[in-house]
């Protein structure tokens, strides 16, 4: 199994997104996520700072994450049409961000499950609907399993592949461990429809970096290889749970030697 360790920008935020991606390089990472913080960053100069510190250093950006994941809910699903089309316009410019840095994916939260549902048959209209702007730039569309959304559980990961079989999904366990949920039961859900893992750990209530908690990595790992996982994987916790770079770089060496 081919699998490479990279870790996410968002580990350092607030830290500014250039200065993090450093923090990330002085890790010993060469693969990276970006979450891009605002939306100046994705053009003018300091585009083209970021763009040649990137090219410069040598990292590859795998992944972009938009600040706007919090808002997804009211601009796709809140069942206003023109939001709906104004929304994926603006989601353009994270699909030509990522398509310019050479990236995959682009991240998606979705619906806010505390707020009205618009049913699986809508939403898996909506979501392709993005997808397919998203493919026009090279990228996918990837969904999260995120606390507050419809995939946060294996029953809501399992409704949404049947709505739209062409779904493809990031896992991450700190966000089932956050809302009670199973980690493991959210993953075998996904089945081979996981093209990208958020990577961490989780223990007495909180996140830590990866080998560093109580979940099973050995058990998560297993489990990409039943289903032939061919993606990388970043680690992606929050500022408080670490001490510095070098801890997270500890942590990846764990994880590579069960890999």
């Amino acid at each position: 199994m081919s699998m490479k360790i990279g870790i996410s920008s968002a580990c350092f935020y607030p830290l500014d997104t250039i200065e993090s991606l450093k923090e990330c390089v002085k890790g010993g990472f060469d693969l990276a996520e970006i979450f891009i913080n605002t939306h100046s960053e994705m053009s003018g100069e300091y585009y083209r700072q970021m763009k040649a510190y990137i090219d410069g250093s040598g990292v590859r950006i795998l992944s972009i994450h938009p600040f706007t994941s919090g808002y997804e809910n009211v601009i796709f699903f809140a069942g206003y049409e023109r939001r709906i089309q104004d929304g994926i316009e603006y989601y353009k410019n994270y699909f030509d961000f990522a398509a310019r840095l050479g990236a995959k994916f682009v991240v998606f939260h979705g619906n806010n499950m505390k707020n009205k549902f618009c049913g699986f048959e809508r939403y898996a209209e909506i979501f392709t609907k993005i997808n397919e702007c998203a493919h026009t730039f090279g990228v996918e569309l990837i969904h999260e399993n995120t606390t507050w959304c419809i995939a946060r559980e294996a029953e809501g990961v399992a409704k949404l592949r049947a709505a739209c079989p062409d779904m493809k999904f990031v896992f991450d366990a700190k966000q089932s461990c956050r809302g009670g949920y199973d980690p493991y039961a959210v993953l075998r859900a996904m089945g081979d429809s996981v093209v990208h893992v958020h990577i961490n750990d989780w223990a007495n209530g909180h996140c830590t970096p990866p080998c560093m908690g109580a979940l099973d990595m050995k058990r998560i790992i297993d489990r990409l290889k039943e289903v032939n996982y061919k993606g990388d994987m970043v680690v992606e916790v929050y500022r408080e749970n670490f001490t510095d770079i070098y801890q997270l770089e500890a942590s990846a060496r764990l994880l590579e030697k069960i890999i």
